[in-house]
């Protein structure tokens, strides 16, 4: 949104990246297609000559990829074309998806409409990708390329992809949309959220330790369109129950939506700064999140080599803001973000648009979180029947940190306001592009 990260085609995307990472439509930039000949392979080029991160495209001759792509082209050569470029770039992260697996990324709509929006460079709201044929922005004939001027009533100049999901998600059932096709007038449209039922991602109990003292412990699967809403009810439901302390398991958890991990962190530290975001022209921007503190009781954080993403994300946002201690093994090492862009057959290109560091200013690539504490827990080795113990077995200790990083309103005191503002807009952007922060273990959406 993104995000993203919102992420995936019909998310808040391309989850949209940094300041001029959302896309227009492919239609709308610079190469142009040659006429009654496939568009695909020209939005290809187009959308990786602006977003894609590694600037040297892994030595390939990019003025001769163009020539290339540009040729007349029909569908399947178009197709072809495109997927032998993506693979020339060296990236396992980034791919060209057909409609068939691009669908599959339905699971992280966090709209619950099936739409894609995207900043354009002129700041216009666009829908990024041909919406799912089952969702309500299909059956109302929204299509690829849309402007959406108004969303629940209010305009959308100006807005960041963060702003649209934030009023999108102020009702549980409709969204109210005005959008504007290119030749036609506005039109005002009604439609209703409903979600594809992914997993529910947050499983939690209640564990009494010897002397008494009530642990809440919380196993979070992965970043998915649910997991901020149920991570908050969880939340709540075990602080109304009387938990004391709480343990946060990320272990095993590959990512998925950026915006989950920049959501939750805000859970447990008042809107801190959660990470740096690098894009491909190098810049670094400070992205906060938005939620309100939900809980102040000692947290710990467990996680293991298969950790990773967006888990690397909050684990390294809970621990820098002194507000988590972070416990277990070295996390898997995924520090690049994806931005999930529509084309216009309906499939999506998955490309790497950014790099990200910890709040502490830490690379992750490559390196992961280091916890503050190494532990073998034992059901790991003896299976989940051992899990309570575990969580028995676990011990509040000082957070080895030496300063909270600073938070967005102390920037603002500084004098650093209205910058602290842009950089976090742009950094949103950026994030929105990539709903999926997702990790290469086996995941289809990143």
């Amino acid at each position: 949104m993104a995000l993203s990260a919102a992420i995936c085609s019909s998310i808040l995307c391309p989850p949209g990246l940094l300041p001029s990472l959302a896309a227009e439509p492919p239609a709308l930039v610079q190469v142009a297609a040659p006429s009654a000949r496939s568009p695909v392979a020209v939005e290809v080029y187009n959308l990786l000559d602006k977003y894609y991160l590694d600037r040297s495209f892994n030595g390939v001759d990019w003025k001769a990829t163009r020539d290339t792509l540009s040729a007349p082209l029909t569908d399947k050569e178009a197709l072809d074309a495109a997927d032998k470029v993506v693979r020339s770039l060296g990236d396992r992260y980034t791919r060209l998806l057909p409609p068939a697996q691009t669908a599959k990324l339905n699971k992280y709509d966090v709209t619950g409409v099936g739409i894609n929006l995207v900043i354009s460079d002129a700041g216009r709201m666009l829908v990024g990708a041909v919406p799912p044929p089952d969702s309500d922005a299909a059956r109302a004939g929204i299509t690829f390329g849309d402007e959406v001027t108004e969303i629940n009533g209010k305009s959308t100049t100006g807005m960041t992809s963060f702003d649209a999901l934030d009023v999108i998600q102020r009702d549980t059932e409709v969204v109210h949309v005005r959008v504007r096709a290119d030749g036609s007038g506005e039109r005002e449209l009604t439609l209703r959220r409903a979600f594809l039922a992914p997993k529910d991602p947050v499983r939690t109990r209640l564990v009494v330790t010897s002397n008494g003292q009530r642990v809440g412990y919380i196993k979070l699967a992965e970043f998915n369109s649910q997991c901020k809403a149920k991570m908050k009810a969880a939340i709540d439901d075990l602080q109304a129950k009387g938990a004391s302390s709480l343990v946060l398991d990320l272990r095993g958890n590959g990512g998925g939506v950026l915006d989950g991990a920049l959501g939750i962190a805000g859970f447990f530290s008042d809107h801190p700064l959660v990470l740096y975001i690098t894009d491909a022209n190098g810049a670094k921007q400070p992205l906060y999140s938005r939620e309100d503190l939900v809980s102040t009781l000692p947290l710990q954080v467990w996680v293991d080599a298969r950790t990773a993403s967006s888990s690397e994300v909050l684990a390294a946002a809970l621990h820098d803001n002194c507000r988590a201690r972070v416990v277990g093994s070295r996390t898997y090492g995924k520090g690049v973000i994806q931005g999930v862009f529509g084309l216009s057959d309906g499939g999506a290109l998955v490309e790497t648009v950014a790099s990200y560091a910890t709040p502490g200013g830490l690379e992750i690539n490559n390196l992961g979180v280091t916890p503050d504490e190494q532990r073998i827990f034992v059901s790991d080795v003896l299976g989940s029947s051992f899990l309570d113990t575990d969580v028995k077995a676990t011990r509040f200790d000082s957070i080895a940190c030496a300063k909270p990083v600073a938070r967005a309103e102390d920037e603002e005191s500084a004098g650093g306001g209205k910058a602290a503002t842009a950089a976090q807009a742009s950094a949103e952007k950026l994030a929105t592009a990539s709903p999926c922060a997702r990790g290469g273990i086996g995941h289809e959406c990143r």
